[in-house]
């Protein structure tokens, strides 16, 4: 009995530590909800449980920062950080290392109570022309100012002239409670943000999207990793795992689960394209 107990402990001795990375949490539902009853049930929350389930050679612990601090822990790695949902911009890329495509969701968007006056402005593209749009005189429209907006509507945020005021969307002040309420008739706003804001209101009204016509429809988001020796060695693990999830049969599901049905078929076509390239990755 003994001599088990001894070699039970020299094994356990024996045995390496698993590597630990540290995923960074951002307050920016419904990608990342941190509180309530939704709490680990956004999209990226999601996708970061079923990548590091398929990952147990490491040692996975969450880290909740501010949005602002996120730049950071890329610029000063002193410890292997990663994040999900990150975007592609070249800056990024000289601290961090991408992943494959993790997941596409919409652009900016106008948002609306289907049925309205807004409505007539889409085409059959599910679009709209914003420059039309701010001339009407008999619509007002909100929008959240230091962010960054597509080009197509840089000149319009510079004429103080148009129908479009700045507003800071926050929990006492919900973008889908402006529209409903009819405060404003429509949000130029990602259209999972609205659809969050819409079911915390419980209101049975619905709230559409129409994509900003001149902007891209869609935006692929990635894992992102400290440029580190094991931040290296993590994203080709991921990337490893990510082809397997992917074609998981909820998969769309899991994407599409904060989308309005016209945001829904906006994207499916570049939904598509992704899971056929995925696809091709995870053959033997």
């Amino acid at each position: 009995m003994y001599q088990g107990l001894v070699l039970s402990l020299l094994m356990g001795l024996s045995l390496p530590e698993r590597p630990t990375v540290i995923w960074l949490q951002t307050d920016w539902a419904p990608h990342q909800i941190v509180e309530g009853p939704m709490r680990g049930q956004g999209t990226f929350d999601v996708l970061q449980q079923r990548v590091t389930a398929l990952l147990p050679q490491y040692s996975h612990q969450d880290r909740l920062i501010s949005l602002g601090r996120v730049e950071v822990f890329f610029q000063q790695p002193r410890e292997t950080v990663c994040i999900t949902g990150s975007l592609y911009t070249a800056e990024r890329a000289s601290n961090r290392y991408y992943s494959l495509p993790m997941a596409v969701g919409p652009g900016f968007s106008i948002n609306y109570v289907r049925g309205s006056r807004v409505a007539a402005y889409v085409n059959d593209s599910l679009q709209i022309d914003i420059k039309k749009l701010v001339q009407d005189e008999k619509l007002l429209g909100a929008y959240q100012p230091n962010r960054y907006y597509p080009q197509v509507m840089q000149p319009i945020l510079a004429n103080t002239a148009n129908h479009l005021i700045k507003t800071e969307f926050t929990s006492e002040l919900n973008a889908a409670a402006l529209l409903i309420s009819k405060r404003v008739d429509y949000v130029v706003e990602y259209p999972e943000r609205m659809q969050f804001y819409q079911r915390e209101l419980q209101q049975t009204a619905e709230i559409e999207s129409a994509a900003l016509q001149g902007a891209s429809a869609d935006s692929v988001s990635y894992i992102t990793c400290s440029q580190t020796e094991l931040g290296k060695q993590l994203i080709a693990d991921i990337n490893q795992v990510l082809p397997q999830i992917w074609l998981a049969p909820d998969f769309k599901d899991v994407l599409f689960y904060w989308l309005d049905d016209n945001a829904k078929q906006v994207l499916s076509a570049k939904f598509s394209e992704i899971q056929q390239q995925m696809a091709e990755k995870n053959r033997p």
